[in-house]
């Protein structure tokens, strides 16, 4: 009997010892597995960003790119504009100049 207990004792520790490195191995694996994804999601992130910044780069230059063709046409908006303004201010003072000739001279009503 002595040697049943023995062998019971003896397969009870193996069994203790096998536990304890599967519990090791489970505890290593679950690390390993945290760091994996812990290491995807930072690729993801950085991914995600790149994307992000690329996206807004774009928009950025589009944006950029338009308001200088509304600045350009606002620009030849205000030339014309400017030029119609002094056509008309060099005939308003041609016709001021005459009407101001002609009072000093004592033409006109």
């Amino acid at each position: 009997m002595t040697s049943a207990v023995e062998e019971t004792v003896k397969a009870l520790v193996q069994f203790e010892s096998e536990l304890d490195r599967a519990k090791a191995d489970a505890a290593e694996a679950k690390r390993r597995a945290t760091k994996d994804a812990a290491d995807w999601a930072e690729g993801a992130r950085a991914t995600a960003v790149s994307r992000a910044q690329e996206i807004a780069s774009q928009r950025v230059a589009k944006a950029k790119k338009d308001a200088e063709a509304d600045a350009d046409k606002i620009v030849k908006k205000g030339e014309a504009e400017l030029r119609t303004f002094e056509g008309s201010i060099s005939k308003h003072r041609s016709e001021a100049a005459k009407m101001v000739a002609a009072r000093l001279l004592g033409e006109g009503a």
